[in-house]
């Protein structure tokens, strides 16, 4: 994961990630195949650390949703933060190097998003029926909304190297999802 952070997909060569790895080249094609279907690995990886992070906040009874939210984001931020601004979303960062042209990674990272996207949907849905979240708005309308903001901080604060975009996010999920008074 971490040389597609540093050099992207295209950027990171087999010889880069078997040096990383310490993994033969041979037991890397018998397993994978193809350095295509090794990214489609980690990012099916990547993508259930962040469905499991999502779920620990989810689950914890004692928080608001608001709470869910921003802890979740918060430990996001914090992790990118100690990183150096380097790792960002991985989903993020195949996003736009390889959707465009490559249908596999297109594909993976449509269900990706989409399965994130339905795990912040059952979040705000039960934050809807506990009373804590709006209910003019639909779940998956306003999951739309965070998973876009989440994205788009992140985006803006890889390139600025600056937490403002995320502080603004960050403080942004009540005043998206609350109840209106």
């Amino acid at each position: 994961m971490r040389s597609f952070y540093a050099s992207g997909f295209h950027g990171t060569t087999v010889d880069a990630i078997l040096a990383a790895s310490g993994v033969p080249k041979g037991s890397f094609y018998h397993h994978f195949g193809s350095k295509d279907a090794f990214g489609l690995a980690v990012l099916a990886r990547y993508m259930q650390m962040q469905l499991d992070a999502l779920a620990t906040w989810s689950d914890d009874e004692t928080l608001s949703t608001t709470e869910k939210l921003t802890g979740y984001f918060d430990a996001l931020t914090q992790a990118f933060v100690r990183s150096g601004f380097q790792r960002a979303c991985l989903a993020g960062k195949f996003s736009t190097e390889l959707a465009a042209d490559s249908e596999p990674f297109r594909a993976s990272l449509g269900a990706a998003l989409d399965g994130w996207h339905g795990a912040l949907s059952a979040l705000v849905r039960a934050g809807q029926e506990r009373g804590d979240v709006r209910d003019d708005r639909s779940a998956d309308e306003l999951a739309h909304s965070v998973l876009a903001l989440i994205q788009g901080a992140f985006v803006i604060a890889l390139s600025a190297r600056d937490t403002r975009a995320l502080e603004a996010v960050g403080a942004s999920f009540g005043p998206l999802i609350q109840p209106r008074v």
